[in-house]
């Protein structure tokens, strides 16, 4: 049986406010993923833009990061996933 779920993720508006952001605070990726805890590579991806979403918690540790709201980054969006699921014999 397939069923649809609605997945939360969030969408960073824009790669370049990301680097002004990183660039006024002197940031380097490293030192961003350091304190959001998160990866390096995901960080580089959504600063050249080749990756544009990420969960909701990460999105969140990535704006304190760079000291800046979420909401000035990222807007949330759902996607609708699908997952085949065994149904239980009764």
């Amino acid at each position: 049986m397939i069923i649809e779920v609605g997945r939360l993720e969030v969408r960073l508006i824009s790669p370049d406010s990301l680097r002004q952001y990183m660039r006024f605070r002197h940031l380097t990726i490293r030192e961003v993923a350091r304190r959001a805890g998160c990866s390096r590579s995901l960080v580089g991806f959504l600063v050249k833009g080749t990756r544009k979403t990420c969960g909701p918690d990460t999105a969140r540790r990535i704006a304190e990061a760079v000291d800046c709201p979420v909401e000035a980054l990222f807007v949330p969006r759902i996607s609708n996933v699908q997952r085949e699921v065994r149904s239980q014999a009764a």
